[in-house]
């Protein structure tokens, strides 16, 4: 499936009224998702948690794609009066693709949302579904055929789930949504395939030592300049994901190429995946501890890499040597390890390529020639050195 939830309000809102949702408030906790108080708080305000999880289901995938989800902050309730409005509270510009099934025993931290006290009568949930591929469902066979899952336009604009909270300034309101996938899929006389949402919306009053979260922060950083030092990357796409909840953060690099994750993020084993103009993709799995704090620093190669060619020649009479083994190793300047090697041809020429940025020493040997070395050979990104080596015959 791709993205739906389907079928007429008013069975959404019976589906709802029967499961018995109720929202309410926690009790204050630490909460790292600002770095503006000592208590984690920012003046003012309270944190909002919105959690997705799914009961088990006889399917291999059943996804969907939500688009948005808004409250409905309340009004006076006075006739004729304010009625109250509703207030975006999360959108994805593309779309967040979930697969339900994978949801099974976790839970997915969909927002955490720092708001200005208010009282809400509901949230609305939104799907996409324009497009047949917007939503599947892969059925739990041999076959691993993808069913198209209709998402009934309804849905489209928002699944309401009726039932108050309130942000309360200085504390934190957590709900979990829970999607019941295996019986919100609905098998029609035609064969196809309806999404009909059976959805139960719960609420949790943790206490401190349930909260089990640390931080994680470091530099993104590439080797460059004449000494090769070390220089932070700015701009850098840093995303987190996983833990003891299933869940993903973005922050991009400062100037100086340091990122944080000052937030609740889940204990456990997360990966952390950074993205730069002009650089390899790094990817990394790393173990969050409770209370910790996790420092990853980060060194990135170029993507276009440098190349070391040239030729060599008889120092008596500057005839090209053929077949002459040219070696080149990487000597400092880097966290790895990098050497290649080639022969010279007819004209004694040699290129070798793919080099990461780095510091080189070359090595020649040919028959009857004494072994040259030349170091440090600086190789930067995308660029070519070019170098004539002389071999002395022996005598």
């Amino acid at each position: 499936m791709k993205k739906y939830f389907g079928v007429v309000l008013f069975l959404i809102l019976t589906v709802i009224f029967l499961s018995g949702c109720v929202y309410d408030l926690v009790i204050p906790e630490s909460d790292l998702n600002s770095e503006d108080t000592e208590d984690g708080v920012v003046p003012g305000k309270g944190t909002l948690k919105i959690y997705l999880t799914d009961a088990p289901g006889d399917y291999l995938e059943v996804n969907i794609i939500i688009s948005k989800i808004e409250g409905h902050i309340a009004g006076n309730g006075e006739e004729g009066e304010d009625k109250g409005s509703w207030e975006k509270l999360k959108e994805w510009d593309e779309g967040l693709l979930i697969n339900l099934i994978e949801l099974e025993d976790v839970s997915m931290l969909l927002a955490s949302l720092e708001l200005e006290p208010n009282k809400y009568t509901q949230l609305r949930l939104f799907l996409e579904g324009d497009e047949e591929e917007d939503a599947w469902i892969v059925l739990n066979d041999s076959g691993l055929t993808e069913k198209p899952l209709e998402i009934p336009s309804v849905y489209q604009t928002g699944i309401k789930l009726n039932r108050s909270f309130e942000i309360v300034a200085g504390m934190i309101t957590k709900l979990t949504i829970d999607f019941d996938a295996e019986k919100s899929v609905v098998k029609t006389g035609n064969g196809k395939y309806k999404l009909k949402p059976v959805i139960h919306v719960t609420s949790e009053i943790p206490s401190e030592e349930d909260i089990d979260t640390g931080s994680v922060y470091g530099t993104v950083s590439y080797y460059g300049g004449e000494n090769l030092g070390l220089i932070g990357i700015g701009g850098a796409s840093v995303s987190l994901s996983g833990g003891e909840y299933i869940f993903v953060y973005n922050t991009t690099t400062s100037e100086d190429g340091s990122f944080n994750f000052i937030e609740n993020v889940p204990i456990g084993n997360c990966v952390l995946n950074v993205y730069a103009d002009g650089f390899d993709d790094y990817s990394k799995s790393n173990v969050v501890k409770d209370g910790e704090d996790t420092v990853v620093d980060i060194i990135l190669s170029f993507e276009e890499t440098g190349v070391i060619s040239g030729s060599v020649v008889n120092l008596a009479n500057s005839s090209p040597i053929e077949g002459a083994t040219v070696t080149i190793t990487l000597s400092g300047g880097s966290t790895y390890s990098f050497d290649s090697f080639t022969e010279t041809d007819t004209e004694g020429s040699f290129s070798i390529e793919q080099l990461p940025v780095g510091t080189y020493v070359l090595n020649v040997v040919a028959g009857s020639y004494v072994e040259e070395i030349v170091n440090n050979i600086v190789v930067e990104s995308a660029e070519t050195y070019n170098i004539s080596i002389s071999l002395t015959p022996v005598t």
